[in-house]
């Protein structure tokens, strides 16, 4: 009998303060050149909404090997976002990428909601001497 020892790459929660990151700084970016949004909505419907998906999927891993780790280690959790985005039936040549990807979406969209409810917040709290750039300087500390 032969004993083999094998290694695994696991950056997903890596790449989840990724996808955080960037969409955070997506808001960050629409807050400096709106400073006077006062809607959710209107960042929701001009930017947001997008900038979720497609964070996601660039952060989507390309390669076999660490796609496989991902999926050897996080599977149900994989499975499970990719059911729940109710988008084929599990038969496309890159099912893993995608069940990664829609994993990464439910996570850039749970912290998309964590940032509506902070600006929301701010928004009735705040006073009427009161920046954006003050609301945007918590969102980076």
């Amino acid at each position: 009998m032969t004993k083999r020892t094998v290694e695994m790459e696991d950056n997903l929660d890596e790449t989840v303060d990724s996808v955080k990151e960037e969409i955070r700084d997506n808001f960050i970016e629409y807050l400096r050149d709106n400073p006077d949004c006062e809607d959710w909505d209107d960042y929701y419907q001009s930017k947001g909404c997008d900038a979720v998906n497609e964070i996601a999927d660039s952060n989507t891993p390309i390669y076999n090997k660490e796609i496989d780790d991902l999926y050897y280690l996080y599977g149900d959790e994989l499975e499970e976002a990719y059911k729940n985005a109710g988008i084929g039936n599990g038969d496309e040549d890159n099912h893993r990428a995608v069940a990664i990807c829609m994993y990464l979406g439910a996570q850039g969209f749970d912290y998309l909601r964590e940032l509506q409810d902070e600006f929301e917040e701010w928004l009735g709290d705040k006073e009427e001497s009161a920046t954006i750039e003050e609301f945007i300087k918590a969102l980076e500390a």
